[in-house]
């Protein structure tokens, strides 16, 4: 795989076979697999490889095949595909809601996403049969593309961080259908299953069953697509965290990395392949990325496709032989992509600033100064555009005026500087009750290092460039973090937009490094090359380099830390090692699951939200007064939740309950401790958990741990 693909006529019905069939049929079968070994646990993960296929081929196929018509190619098209396709979901979610259009598969194709797909393709393939100017210089000659030992390469290295990521995460997880146990995953499981049930994905409002009816924007691109998966919806979001972890986040780093060594050398670069195979490889031995997967899902995602965007921009703005034609078909690509990681989540503004921000800069640095400088209509469009862009941008910044007030103004306690520091150099998760690994991910700190110094020291050339606008945003995101990290100076704002939170932030460091250490890895092979010795023979074949650093990084970081991937996965997942406190322990959850049967289709539910009672509706579709753990929007919800032990001496609540329908009661006697193995700690309405009995009927009962018990009642005080 070439960044760019060129075919000749006589091999294009091989080549296209070979990509269109071939290898989407290879990657399922690795892809069932790895979830075959990695769920030996149980044998309900034998669902998962068609939920898996479902959302791999959902990510992918649409953005590969707008990718070809424009005419991207290679592991560039591949890898950039996912975050294309959300840019047409972030859209369709969007227009589908005021079309009356509902989201669903059934009208999927039918619906704006298809017609935005087939626009976008049509639009690729017909500027690309566009005539060309009188006098305007042909298609630049073809990339080498790489030879069939760096495919092999780069295929392994795709292989092995897949591997190295699933089998970890998935025997971790338990069962396909155990419940993330976060809050944040409360609410996206909560929103998911009302996509399903009100056919709204739109970001602008779909999550009003939430809010008591009023709309309010937040990103539902994650909820847009685990909401068509096939299967239940905590089984889709427990599978699309293992496909955005294992398969999506390599292969869109496989796409940056590819774009990056492009820019420094001669595609037909000997050792390429190595050293794209070696950088692809490392993406699966970080986990950071795994961190955000534990709750921040829609962060996540959009993270996962970061790099393919970023893969984009590289393309658009890197000097190189591409005329003015196809710059700007790359640069249409890099729109639509960046639309995607936006649309996934807001903050990726922030991220593109601080990782694409230099490249950008450099890319439009020469054409602009030229055009200001001819004057005339050349200057006269700059201003235009830069008017455009800012009204633009102020249009969307007053649109979600209310969440980026709220996220500059977020407060959080000042964190361990030194702790940051360490995690900073070692992809450490940034909690302390995980194992440290020492040294962790240092390896690749030190390849970044080589790169850094390396382009500082006078260096000249493509190569130097690369590493230069690299280490300027790398180091950026990292004094972001240690900005978040350290006491409430005023700077610390600047790290409002991740909402001050050391784990959002440090992922932008983990992308710049894992570029920095491939194209160290490439500047130790050229200066090796000619030395003496053991260098020299490592020097001489890239793949060499290749193989050593990769063999090092797996001993230093033990197996590139299986079991703390094990340990990130068990803290949100096994109900004796959940970090902030057990929601649902085994008993209980089997006792949501026969609810529907118990309570009836017409039940509604009362209870804390942090007892396990909420996730009576993502789990087993029973209606709950309060499906988050959130303090709600409603003044009158709120209020309830604050008097409800009032139960049966306030008749207001009783009015209340009546007036909305309120049927059943759900109680869990474990002590809210907020320790491993204990009870979660409410975030507000203490006293719902103080309802006194003789107003209550029992309906079911389980053990929720440590001797406590969770229990369904009928409410019999507002007859």
């Amino acid at each position: 795989m070439s960044g760019s693909w060129c075919l000749r006529p006589a091999a294009w019905i091989g080549s296209t076979a070979t990509r269109v069939v071939i290898l989407p049929l290879a990657g399922i079968a690795v892809l069932a697999l790895v979830i075959r070994l990695g769920g030996a646990v149980g044998p309900s993960w034998a669902a998962a490889p068609p939920i898996a296929v479902a959302a791999l081929g959902g990510l992918i196929i649409p953005g590969w095949s707008i990718a070809q018509a424009w005419g991207l190619r290679g592991v560039t098209a591949l890898g950039a595909a996912p975050t294309l396709t959300a840019g047409i979901l972030t859209l369709g979610s969007a227009l589908a809601q005021p079309l009356g259009i509902p989201w669903d598969r059934g009208h999927l194709l039918i619906g704006p996403v298809g017609w935005l797909w087939a626009a976008c393709a049509a639009a690729g393939a017909l500027a690309r049969r566009a005539p060309r100017e009188p006098g305007a210089a042909g298609p630049p000659s073809c990339p080498a593309p790489l030879d069939a030992r760096g495919r092999l390469a780069l295929c392994a290295g795709l292989g092995l961080a897949a591997f190295m990521t699933a089998v970890p995460v998935i025997r971790s997880t338990g069962a396909l259908d155990s419940p993330m146990q976060a809050s944040d995953s409360i609410y996206h499981l909560s929103a998911t299953a009302f996509v399903r049930l009100t056919g709204d994905a739109s970001s602008f409002g779909g999550t009003w069953p939430l809010y008591d009816g009023q709309r309010i924007y937040y990103p539902m691109v994650w909820h847009a697509i685990a909401a068509l998966l096939p299967g239940g919806v905590i089984e889709g979001s427990n599978t699309l965290v293992v496909v955005l972890s294992s398969a999506i986040w390599p292969l869109s780093m496989a796409a940056l990395l590819r774009e990056t060594l492009r820019r420094g050398g001669p595609d037909g670069d000997r050792g390429a392949g190595a050293l794209l195979g070696l950088g692809t490889a490392l993406s699966g031995s970080v986990v950071s990325v795994l961190l955000l997967l534990t709750s921040v899902w829609p962060y996540a995602l959009s993270v996962c496709l970061l790099p393919g965007c970023l893969a984009l921009v590289t393309r658009a703005c890197g000097s190189g032989a591409m005329g003015g034609r196809r710059r700007a078909h790359a640069l249409t690509l890099a729109a639509l992509g960046a639309l995607g990681v936006i649309g996934a989540h807001g903050a990726a503004v922030f991220n593109l600033i601080v990782l694409a921000g230099p490249l950008v800069v450099r890319g439009l640095w020469g054409p602009v100064a030229a055009a200001w400088r001819r004057g005339g209509r050349g200057r006269g469009a700059l201003i235009a555009t830069a008017t455009a862009g800012g009204l633009l941008v102020a249009g969307a910044g007053w649109r979600v005026r209310g969440s980026l007030v709220d996220v500059f103004s977020y407060q959080r306690p000042p964190s361990n500087l030194a702790e940051t520091v360490y995690a900073l150099t070692t992809d450490h998760p940034l909690l302390a009750r995980f194992t440290p690994y020492i040294p962790g991910n240092a390896l690749v700190v030190a390849l970044a290092l080589v790169a850094v110094v390396g382009a500082w020291r006078g260096a000249r050339g493509s190569d130097a460039q690369q590493a230069r606008l690299w280490s300027i945003g790398t180091g950026a995101a990292a004094l972001i973090l240690l900005l978040a990290a350290g006491p409430q100076w005023p700077l610390r704002v600047l790290a409002g937009p991740w909402y001050t939170q050391r784990a959002r932030i440090i992922v932008l460091v983990t992308i710049g490094l894992l570029v920095l250490a491939t194209l160290g890895a490439r500047d130790l092979a050229r200066a090796w090359a000619a030395l003496p010795g053991w260098r020299g023979r490592l020097g001489s074949h890239p793949r060499r380099v290749a193989l050593a650093a990769l063999a090092a990084s797996l001993v230093l970081a033990p197996a590139w830390r299986w079991g703390l991937k094990a340990e990130i996965m068990e803290a949100v997942h096994d109900p004796r090692r959940i970090s902030y406190g057990t929601m649902l322990s085994d008993a209980e959850l089997a006792m949501i699951r026969r609810a529907p049967q118990e309570l009836g289709a017409h039940a509604l539910v009362i209870g804390n939200p942090s007892n396990g009672s909420a996730y009576l509706w993502s789990v087993a579709g029973v209606r709950t007064v309060y499906p988050t753990r959130l303090l709600p929007i409603s003044p009158e919800l709120e209020w309830l939740g604050e008097h409800l032990d009032q139960l049966g001496s306030d008749p207001e609540v009783c009015r209340i309950l009546n007036e909305r329908g309120v049927t059943h009661y759900y109680s869990d006697d474990a002590r809210p401790d907020g320790a491993t193995g204990g009870g979660r700690q409410p975030l507000w309405g203490w006293r719902m958990d103080q309802v006194p009995h003789e107003y209550l009927e029992e309906v079911d009962s389980a053990p929720s741990g440590a001797g406590s018990t969770a229990t369904l009642w009928r409410i019999t005080a507002c007859g």
